[in-house]
């Protein structure tokens, strides 16, 4: 639900316009992980730190400077290996990486 609000999905739009509009917000975050990876994490500042895990879903409110790179780099990893194909499994991936971290620290 919170990712929907930060793709900008609600429900009230048509499935194909809904499918369209993550696939595109997909690869959108996909080019910015590879950015993001030949800048380099330590470039980021924490603003910048928080707003990137945000966008992937990942709430970064109570979690320090280490654990949110920490994640990115987690995250990195996985999207920079992905193929433009794989739109999908990088999408539930994002829910699942950030699912599972938070409740990992509760």
């Amino acid at each position: 639900k919170a990712l929907s609000q930060v793709l900008f999905l609600t429900t009230h739009l048509p499935v194909f316009f809904l499918r369209h509009r993550l696939r595109s917000h997909v690869l959108e975050i996909r080019h910015l992980d590879r950015a993001m990876l030949r800048l380099g994490l330590g470039q980021l500042s924490e603003e910048e730190l928080r707003a990137a895990c945000y966008l992937r879903g990942l709430n970064s409110t109570h979690l320090e400077m280490s654990e949110c790179r920490a994640w990115l780099e987690q995250w990195l990893g996985l999207s920079c290996k992905l193929q433009a194909s794989d739109a999908s499994l990088l999408a539930n991936s994002m829910v699942l990486l950030s699912l599972n971290y938070v409740r990992a620290k509760e």
